[in-house]
């Protein structure tokens, strides 16, 4: 896959959609891996092709990792129920067909209690539109999106199913110089997984930490402070995202690095009303997750706007990836990163 660029049509004629279908993949891991979320088996990635009636293909990507049989619901989803949305109809822009998309969906969303899986799958379809419509237009994504650059930092993450010490070692040589790691328990823990990696890559290298929201919120308030000395860019989701606001602004008053988060946030009113109580100084929506590109560029431009970080999360399949780098590079302004799974 390669977003945004290869056959070239009438740029500005409407999207007629002919086909769109689910391709689930999964592959076992060597060993299964423990998070604060539960215990896993095997990595997964759920892909969208999509194809116009001019035989122009797109590819996107649906957030599927907990829980692992997620993929299934999500692929149904998408078969059963967006894919006759879609198919042998006609859209005057990729974010016309996510907002028709999202009210046709509403009522799905509010009575199966499932507005995860539903923003999910309106996402995905969102991102192979974007790649039929930057496609046609004979232009690579980011510059369809009003950016202005072909190339985007990025940093190592590195996931619990891989050794970090050596991962991190691994990555060094590839040229990294950004590393972020995962770790859950107390600051003891935290301290464990960060000092031999940060000794690894020496003081100039960045360094953040993700604990998955597994910090109980007053102890990480009374022990954040001594993570000082390990100088990390961001501490990623230290207390889950409905912790009151109260307690955020507490955190980051006592937290010596930017607190980030954003991947579980599900509406743009949930991310404005983070941007405005000002706790975190980086913001991470989840292309795949919620948004697609209709719904996360705008989003970047205003987290920017208000002087945060962008850093957008993504932690699965190629489309995704390249989505968020297009996403990334179209979005512009200072200090973001790509995040690219490692191991």
């Amino acid at each position: 896959m390669n977003i945004g660029t290869g056959q070239r049509a009438v740029r500005g004629d409407p999207l007629r959609i002919r086909s769109i279908a689910p391709l689930a993949l999964e592959m076992p891991l060597a060993r299964p891996v423990a998070s604060p979320m539960m215990s896993f088996s095997s990595v997964v990635t759920l892909l969208v092709s999509a194809l116009d009636e001019d035989g122009i293909e797109g590819w996107g990507e649906i957030w599927c990792n907990f829980p692992r049989f997620g993929i299934h619901h999500r692929a149904r989803l998408l078969k059963e129920v967006f894919a006759p949305q879609v198919a042998g109809h006609s859209f005057a822009s990729p974010q016309e067909a996510w907002e028709r998309l999202n009210r046709a969906n509403n009522v799905l969303r509010l009575q199966s209690g499932e507005p995860g899986p539903v923003a999910a799958v309106a996402a995905g379809i969102d991102i192979a539109l974007h790649d039929i419509a930057a496609k046609r237009a004979g232009l690579p994504l980011w510059r369809m999106l009003g950016g202005n650059r072909s190339r985007v930092p990025v940093y190592a993450s590195m996931g619990r199913a891989v050794d970090p010490l050596p991962t991190a070692e691994h990555c060094l040589a590839l040229g990294f110089r950004a590393f972020k790691l995962h770790s859950a328990g107390s600051v003891d823990d935290h301290v464990a997984e960060i000092r031999p990696v940060r000794e690894l890559i020496g003081p100039s290298n960045e360094l953040m930490l993700d604990v998955n929201a597994s910090w109980d919120a007053r102890e990480a308030i009374a022990t954040v402070s001594r993570l000082e000395e390990y100088r990390l860019s961001f501490l990623e989701e230290p207390i889950p995202c409905d912790a009151p606001q109260e307690t955020w602004r507490r955190l980051a008053h006592a937290a010596p690095m930017p607190l980030a988060g954003g991947e579980n946030l599900l509406s743009a009113e949930a991310f404005d009303a983070v941007v405005a109580q000002g706790a975190l100084g980086v913001l991470q929506p989840d292309v795949t997750k919620w948004g697609g590109l209709s719904g996360c560029l705008p989003l970047a431009r205003r987290i920017l706007g208000a002087g945060r970080r962008f850093f957008p999360h993504m932690f699965g399949g190629a489309p995704g990836v390249l989505a968020s780098a297009h996403l990334l590079a179209a979005a512009g302004g200072p200090g973001g990163m790509l995040e690219f799974g490692v191991g």
